[in-house]
């Protein structure tokens, strides 16, 4: 035991500190090593969830296993939390119900090894949880947990095209000026083509948008080009996937974005102004195309079928509004099914002026010295959406019923008669489900890939008939997620998007600052 124990949490105790934290601090998805009785299961993750009494977290170890046999999730709830985030739970009941039994589960803390004392504790960046679980059986099983927090990326860089432009680009996104291929040299003094702007929507959260817009080049019609990965121009002729298109591409650091999400569809807010100002113009569409990929170079428009690497895509051809105003669009997500177990790796977002290289309105000067029309089109808010709800929830296979705040039994609690399903409406959708013995309810959280980046989750309640519900949160409805700053800020520092994550800093594409 000494020599598992030394090995699985060697690595953290230097970065484990005591300090102080708070649970919104801690929550988050933890990535490490787990040992159950002996028994390595490297790289394995756990979640720890906001309990629904003060000062407490909900520990969830999903799959859990033992030998040959699946055990299903280990969710303890409320296991109270210390201002230095050291976790206590002494002699908990568990119903592990595909054994049929009572398990007594308790925390350890002041376990001694070689002069080495070891807590369960959790940090910002670090958590270590040892378990006993004692039930029918000759001895005690232990539970080792030794991981950090998760940072992978499941957003885009910079949606608001915030911060101060270098090299005439906002963080996180490219157009002319970075271009490369055979004719970059024509088009990278293009810095009116990509602009910021004041020009934002109403309630917007940041200061400025984005200004795309077409021009003429050598006699071609140019669409404007936006791009979180770079822009290759190789021919003049504006049709020609082989040499015109956005790529990215996993060498080509700084055009590319990591991404290791599943989302349900992206958002963002669009101004399309056309050159002629005619939004029912069949030619006047502007386009969004983004692609999530697997850690391959990708082209879009592709010059030849690339199915292989594609994982999910979303794309819309748009008109303007009536008032050429602002509008909101959502766009769903179409998941390549012959690409389901493969993991995603970056994702390639694109917006133009115009759904066909070189369309758009006619364009016209105004005379020889006249200001030229263009197509426009504003950006801002560009964001990626992951559902994280049931649609159904089930009490030993019969559905339940809604009362838009809470699901109610009309039966005494009784957690070894109850098994619960959930249908959910997200791609990534993961549900789990605790039974709180204290006040006789149950509560489901519902929970997204994006968990361990935004903190973001939706939980449910189930009322029995003798449920005791004080000291409960507030109920909250479907539609309703109850978010929290786990361990992802943005804020502006000198005009420069910078995401906070607990103590350290990094800038859009990932490099720590502070």
């Amino acid at each position: 035991m000494r020599k598992i124990f030394t090995t699985l949490f060697a690595g953290l105790m230097i970065s484990a500190q005591v300090m102080a934290v708070s649970v919104q601090d801690v929550c988050g998805q933890f990535d490490g090593d787990l040992n159950i009785g002996g028994t390595p299961y490297p790289n394995k993750s756990v979640y720890l969830l906001p309990g629904v009494v003060e000062n407490s977290v909900t520990f969830v170890l999903p799959d859990f296993k033992y030998g040959s046999g699946e055990l299903g999730d280990i969710v303890l709830p409320n296991i109270p939390m210390d201002a230095n985030g050291q976790l206590t739970l002494e002699n908990s009941k568990l119903y592990i119900k595909r054994l049929k039994l009572y398990a007594t589960i308790t925390i350890l803390n002041g376990l001694k090894d070689e002069g080495v004392t070891y807590n369960s504790i959790v940090t910002k960046d670090n958590a270590m949880v040892l378990l006993s679980i004692e039930a029918d059986l000759p001895e005690p099983i232990f539970v080792l947990f030794a991981g950090k927090a998760t940072t992978n990326n499941y957003a885009l860089p910079n949606g608001g095209f915030e911060g101060d432009w270098i090299n005439n680009e906002p963080a996180g996104w490219h157009s002319f000026v970075s271009a490369t291929g055979d004719l970059a040299n024509m088009i990278q003094g293009n810095t009116y083509q990509f602009v910021p702007s004041a020009d934002v929507r109403s309630g917007a959260a940041g200061l400025q948008s984005v200004l795309v817009s077409s021009d003429m080049i050598a006699g071609a019609k140019a669409n404007g080009n936006c791009t979180n990965g770079q822009i290759n121009a190789g021919s003049m002729t504006p049709d020609a996937p082989a040499d015109n298109y956005n790529f990215s591409d996993p060498a080509n650091t700084g055009f590319n974005t990591p991404f290791q999400g599943r989302p349900d569809s992206i958002v963002f807010w669009a101004k399309y102004v056309p050159a002629d100002k005619n939004p029912a113009n069949e030619v006047n569409k502007a386009r969004m195309s983004t692609i999530i990929t697997t850690n391959a170079r990708y082209q879009d428009p592709e010059a030849v079928v690339n199915d292989d690497v594609k994982i999910a895509t979303a794309s819309i051809n748009y008109a303007a509004t009536a008032s050429m105003g602002w509008q909101r669009i959502a766009v769903p997500f179409n998941y390549v099914t012959e690409n389901s177990a493969k993991e995603p790796a970056f994702i390639l977002t694109t917006f133009t002026t115009n759904m066909v290289p070189g369309g758009g309105s006619s364009y016209t000067t105004g005379g020889l010295f006249g200001k030229a029309v263009v197509d426009s089109v504003y950006l801002d808010d560009v964001e990626l959406i992951y559902n994280k709800r049931i649609s159904l929830l089930s009490r030993n296979d019969s559905p339940l019923a809604w009362d838009g705040e809470k699901f109610a039994v009309e039966a005494a609690y009784c957690d070894s008669c109850d098994t619960y399903s959930a249908m959910t409406t997200g791609v990534s959708t993961e549900y789990f489900v605790a039974f709180d013995g204290v006040h006789k309810c149950v509560y489901v959280y519902a929970i997204a890939d994006d968990y361990a980046q935004s903190g973001e989750f939706t939980l449910y309640r189930v009322e029995y008939s003798d449920s005791d519900t004080e000291g409960t949160i507030d109920p909250q409805g479907i539609e309703e997620t109850n978010t929290h700053e786990a361990r992802f800020e943005k804020v502006l520092i000198n005009g420069q998007l910078i995401i906070r994550s607990n103590d350290a800093w990094y800038n859009v594409f990932g490099a720590r600052v502070k």
